[in-house]
């Protein structure tokens, strides 16, 4: 019963893993909540109107930034 429960939430609030690379240069992987476009940040510095987006983290239970070009591989989960 509790599968079943997990799924139909599932549904309704999609959870995808995420790995993604610091700017250090560690790699570890995320699960976070479904990106949304409205939720996208850019970069005056870089010259960039589009360089990542905020999105729920379930790892550290609050809102992260992840930039587009430190994202090695994203799936639904």
């Amino acid at each position: 019963m509790k599968k079943l429960i997990a799924k139909i939430a599932n549904l309704f609030n999609p959870v995808y893993k995420v790995v993604y690379t610091t700017k250090q240069g560690h790699t570890a992987m995320y699960t976070i909540s479904k990106p949304k476009h409205s939720n996208e940040f850019g970069n005056v510095k870089e010259g960039l109107e589009t360089a990542g987006f905020r999105a729920h983290c379930y790892n550290r239970d609050g809102v992260r930034s992840f930039r587009y070009d430190r994202i090695v591989s994203m799936v639904r989960a």
